[in-house]
């Protein structure tokens, strides 16, 4: 193969995913795969992901749980899942490094955002809209995606001006 020329066989996603996650730490898998946390899910499965033992994954779950980033739903079997709050807080805590004009301005521009969707849905919030009101069957998945997007902007709202309003750092990580 000369230079400049594509190689004969590109590498397999799955290949290319499989070496990265054999170069993450076992707290670097277990993390990864905490975040994915949606609903509860048992040590064995977390541990079956991040390919690690029950009782490592159980450790690292407990230790998540301890600081707050991950809430143990049920003690036998063992259920954790990922606590909302915790990243909301996060998120917020970064925000709160941007200065009041950067804030405010990105506040701006999704409240403008905002407006429009509830110009566009002639609704209050997305919950208010009925997609097949909105659409044929074709364009259906167009108006959900939509209602995903207005349910993300007034997120993003909800933790701008709560980082706008206590740029003091005198918010507290949840329970």
């Amino acid at each position: 193969m000369g230079s400049g020329e594509p190689p004969e066989q590109p590498p397999g996603l799955a290949d290319e995913w499989g070496a990265q996650k054999d170069q993450q730490s076992t707290r670097e898998r277990i993390y990864g795969v905490a975040l994915q946390l949606y609903e509860p899910t048992r040590v064995a499965a977390v541990a079956d992901q991040a390919n690690v033992s029950k009782e490592t994954a159980r450790e690292y779950l407990k230790w998540f749980a301890e600081i707050g980033m991950v809430t143990q739903d049920a003690e036998s079997p063992a259920l954790f899942s990922r606590n909302e709050a915790y990243f909301e807080w996060r998120r917020i805590q970064r925000l709160q490094t941007q200065s009041l004009e950067e804030l405010e301005r990105e506040l701006e521009h999704l409240v403008a955002k905002e407006r429009d969707y509830r110009d566009r849905y002639d609704a209050d919030g997305p919950g208010d809209v009925d997609a097949l009101e909105h659409a044929d069957y074709a364009d259906l998945e167009s108006v959900w995606m939509d209602l995903q997007e207005w349910r993300t902007v007034r997120r993003r709202i909800r933790e701008l001006e709560h980082a706008r309003q206590n740029r003091n750092g005198s918010a507290h990580a949840p329970a």
